[in-house]
């Protein structure tokens, strides 16, 4: 993700130099031995846009078997070979490399017909040794222009991976670019073929939407798209839609954050707002670890209220844990700014104060920071299993009500009373 400034002139004349290592060692080793190979793709784009280049693609004369062989040794991935791609790993980089795309009227492959059925414009460029920037789908003159096209016929290029057209949206999301508009009609009017792209692929998409500098366009193209009620159908509440968009644009960029902000419907019961976010994210194939930290932020009420003193404020710490404390803090403020709720941001700014004070003063907020553990319950006759569990969760309540009884002999002397 990155910002271009403004009238930034393009870098055409990208030298060896300029190039990553590894991608040079590829293309010279591929070309040496009579294989004509390119760079091309994002990474070509991106230094035309004189910003950093993660990602590189090599294009080659040459099939996947005998990419293998002339790397033999070296790593190579066959994950996607069935595609024409392999994946070269070389100092612990992965390299993508694939055979020259082609359509099956064309007479041999070469890399205009490989570029001719890359995604985008901007995308459809390549850099050969000697030769610099080749440019046969006018990706220059879009990159100048900010400007995302489909490479000839964009009904096409999206019929090849129907997943092009979250690219489109995630693209112009992160380079803050316009969509053109025969490419926008041709999203529109294929909207539907996204119900044949994997969860994984999908998800992938929407994290990359969602951490972008511009989320909320991402959100409004997905939803004027009819994309959005093929992959968020449960989230079509549209008198909440502008609201939950307003939220996400005052986050910062972080995924849990900005995913519990579009899972987050407040006319839901707590249980069903967790159980809601859980069954939509397992559905996109979401990790266990962000299904859960969703689920806790989402259950919460988003009102500064439950911050008012400070029995309240250990108790929200003690239900979450300490670790989601900012999350909520932050949820509870983008709430605030999106309803332009100028009394509870005051509130919420002296919460965070009284929070980061509170949390100096380390209070008893989990089983860890009580006093006595499970050896001394079984010292005193109890034993292991939910009993025990049982009596140390009350003992937590009594000392999150009451800091200062958390004294190991108070809390003894409270069990041998019970007993």
């Amino acid at each position: 993700m990155f910002k271009k400034e403004k009238n930034q002139k393009l870098n055409l004349k990208i030298k060896d130099k300029d190039i990553d290592p590894g991608a040079l060692f590829i293309i010279q080793r591929l070309n040496d031995l009579g294989y004509e190979a390119l760079v091309v793709g994002g990474c070509i784009r991106n230094l035309v846009m004189r910003q950093e280049a993660n990602d590189w693609d090599v294009a080659a004369r040459a099939t996947t078997e005998e990419i293998t062989e002339v790397f033999r040794d070296y790593k190579v991935v066959p994950v996607g070979r069935k595609f024409g791609t392999v994946t070269l790993v070389i100092n612990h980089i992965n390299y993508q490399v694939s055979t020259f795309k082609r359509s099956k009227s064309a007479y041999g492959p070469n890399i205009f017909e490989d570029l001719r059925h890359r995604d985008f414009t901007i995308n459809a460029l390549a850099w050969k040794e000697k030769e610099g920037v080749l440019d046969y789908f006018s990706g220059l003159m879009d990159i100048q222009h900010k400007l995302i096209r489909g490479v000839e016929d964009p009904v096409e290029r999206i019929k090849e991976d129907p997943l092009r057209m979250l690219r489109t949206v995630r693209l112009a999301c992160e380079l803050d670019f316009k969509i053109e508009k025969n490419t926008l009609a041709a999203i529109h009017k294929n909207s539907g073929l996204i119900q044949n792209i994997s969860p994984e692929r999908i998800r992938n998409e929407l994290i990359k939407i969602l951490i972008s500098n511009f989320p909320k366009r991402g959100l409004i193209l997905l939803q004027q798209l009819g994309l959005w009620s093929y992959i968020l159908p449960e989230c079509l509440d549209r008198k909440a839609f502008e609201h939950i968009l307003n939220i996400v644009d005052n986050l910062p960029s972080d995924l849990i954050l900005r995913l519990s902000a579009l899972l987050y419907p407040g006319y839901f019961s707590s249980t069903s707002r967790r159980e809601r976010a859980a069954e939509i994210l397992k559905k996109l194939r979401f990790k266990n670890s962000t299904i859960k930290k969703v689920g806790i932020l989402v259950k919460e009420d988003w009102q500064a209220d439950n911050f008012s003193n400070e029995k309240k404020i250990r108790e929200c710490i003690s239900k979450i844990g300490i670790e989601n404390i900012w999350y909520l803090l932050k949820l509870i403020e983008a709430d605030s700014k999106a309803s332009n709720n100028l009394i509870e941001l005051k509130k919420v700014k002296k919460i965070k104060q009284k929070v980061n004070e509170f949390l100096k003063e380390k209070p008893p907020v989990s089983l860890k920071d009580l006093t006595l553990n499970g050896e001394d319950l079984i010292d005193l006759g109890y034993q292991e299993g939910k009993e025990m569990g049982r009596i140390l969760k009350m003992l937590l309540k009594i000392v999150i009500d009451k800091p200062e009884l958390n004294k190991r002999e108070i809390l003894l002397d409270f069990i041998r009373n019970k007993k």
